[in-house]
């Protein structure tokens, strides 16, 4: 019988500035639960409305991190693939956060799973 692959949540964020046709460095997190994944979300949020100087856009990120509702949506979305959140400025910068659900493969070389072929002659 085949065990079922494990899952882990990839989270990223990155960053599209004016002017540049290259998006910037962003940072990433692999976790094996949606809810960590949205928190890592929610958390590289507030790094970023603490550097937001316009009042309209930090407006509009207090309201996606006030609204727990949306936070258990995301973590229900994510279970089903992937989640996004996007924050367009007033300046023109567009920061993008996503999270998708990916599958780990076992190792050839788990314990158990596969016979050991340790000194034999390759056959070719």
């Amino acid at each position: 019988m085949t065990q079922p692959t494990p899952r882990s949540y990839w989270c990223y964020r990155t960053c599209f500035r004016p002017g540049s046709d290259r998006m910037a460095a962003g940072t990433d997190l692999l976790t094996p639960y949606p809810g960590r994944a949205i928190a890592w979300i929610r958390s590289e949020v507030r790094l970023v409305f603490a550097g937001l100087a316009n009042e309209s856009d930090r407006a509009r990120v207090m309201a996606w991190l006030d609204d727990l509702q949306a936070a258990g949506t995301a973590v229900r979305e994510l279970r089903t693939g992937s989640y996004t959140y996007h924050l367009h400025t007033a300046t023109g910068v567009r920061w993008l956060w996503m999270a998708h659900r990916v599958s780990g493969l076992p190792l050839l070389t788990a314990a158990g799973h596969y016979r050991d072929l340790s000194g034999q002659t390759p056959v070719r």
